[in-house]
């Protein structure tokens, strides 16, 4: 079998306790995913900036993606599965910008906060009380002040390492502050369930500009790629990947947190133009896919079965922690088995003891 293994350093997550982790830190595997061997009931169809585009629009993008990349019909095939399993569009006429490490992300990120004119959501697994977090609170208390309505989502145990008094300035400036999930039972606004967790991290600026990706609010990645940002002395440098997306598409990411702010009781936002008039910024063709608690499967595993499921060429695969169930396991070696060079990028140093020996058992 064609599977390639290459360490990476330096990709880790989650800083608290073993029992949190175990009971609440990481995603359970789903306990079901729709049928991979379902057939597309449509073809691949695109909104543009004002809505649908015609077949003909669709057809001729997908014929400009393919222009672009190896022979094969995997746009065919695993787009309008995709859709299938989703439901959310595929969305032309965006911009996407690749924040390969952790100051990357933050200069971009305080760069659109800065800029900010009429509102800003946020949400977050992880915030912690250090100098970014610090950083990240002043900013958005400026803006708040400022007259722009900033609305921000932590998960409980995400960030159950910092203390509730971080918050405190948040909500005296007028920020709606909303803890997804609280650990403690007695706070809880819905039916609670301590291991069903917001992992997201994504940033909506006035509509406009969207910022998702596996970087939390941390000084555990301020060091950067390359040797450019060096880590504070005795400290192990964390690196993760983050997208800048202007365009249509960030209507989509601001419905996922519109969504998670009303999954969770967090009461009636304050007036904004939260959805403006789209415009066309780029070439770029982008799904938001959106995963929650509350869903029977995780949307993105699905996907992700369903994108290695469909490949003809290459599957380029990296993970942090790489514990794959029976499912993702068989279906990489399947395509390795059909002649798809499969290659997993993997870390050669994690945060978690267990999940380390757990990852090396499948090598």
């Amino acid at each position: 079998m064609n599977i390639k293994k290459i360490g990476y350093m330096g990709i880790a997550k989650l800083a608290m306790t073993l029992c949190l982790v175990l009971l609440a830190g990481c995603s359970p595997i789903p306990a079901m995913v729709p049928d991979m061997a379902m057939q597309p009931s449509h073809p691949v169809q695109l909104d543009g900036a004002h809505g649908p585009l015609t077949a003909k629009q669709s057809k001729a993008i997908l014929a400009r993606l393919k222009r672009n990349g190896a022979d094969t019909n995997i746009f065919d095939k695993h787009l309008a599965l995709e859709a299938e399993i989703v439901g959310s569009p595929l969305v032309a006429g965006n911009k996407v910008e690749l924040l390969v490490d952790g100051p990357t992300t933050y200069n971009s990120m305080f760069a659109a906060i800065g800029n900010a004119k009429d509102h800003i959501n946020m949400e977050t697994y992880i915030i912690e009380d250090d100098e970014i977090g610090r950083r990240f609170v002043e900013l958005l208390i400026r803006k708040q002040r400022s007259g722009v309505q900033v609305n921000f989502i932590y998960d409980s145990v995400g960030a159950i390492s910092t203390p509730k008094e971080f918050f405190k300035p948040l909500k005296e400036s007028g920020v709606n502050v909303l803890e997804f999930n609280p650990v403690n039972p007695l706070l809880a606004r819905k039916d609670w369930q301590v291991n069903r967790r917001d992992h997201r991290k994504l940033l909506v600026v006035d509509g406009q500009v969207a910022f998702v990706g596996g970087i939390n609010i941390s000084s555990v990645y301020s060091s950067g790629s390359f040797g450019r940002y060096k880590p504070a002395k005795g400290n192990t440098p964390w690196r993760d990947t983050h997208l800048r997306m202007a365009g249509p598409v960030v209507s989509e990411f601001q419905k996922l947190f519109m969504a998670t702010w009303n999954e969770q009781k967090g009461g009636p936002l304050a007036s904004g133009n939260y959805f403006p008039e789209p415009s066309s910024k780029g070439n770029e063709v982008v799904r938001a896919i959106g995963s929650s608690p509350e869903e029977p499967y995780s949307q993105i595993y699905a996907t992700l079965l369903s994108a290695i499921n469909s490949a003809e060429t290459q599957v380029f695969l990296t993970n942090a922690y790489f514990v794959p169930d029976p499912q993702l396991l068989a279906t990489l070696k399947e395509a390795a088995q059909r002649g798809v060079d499969v290659r997993l990028l993997l870390p050669e140093k994690i945060d978690s003891v267990l999940v380390f020996y757990a990852s090396r058992s499948y090598y």
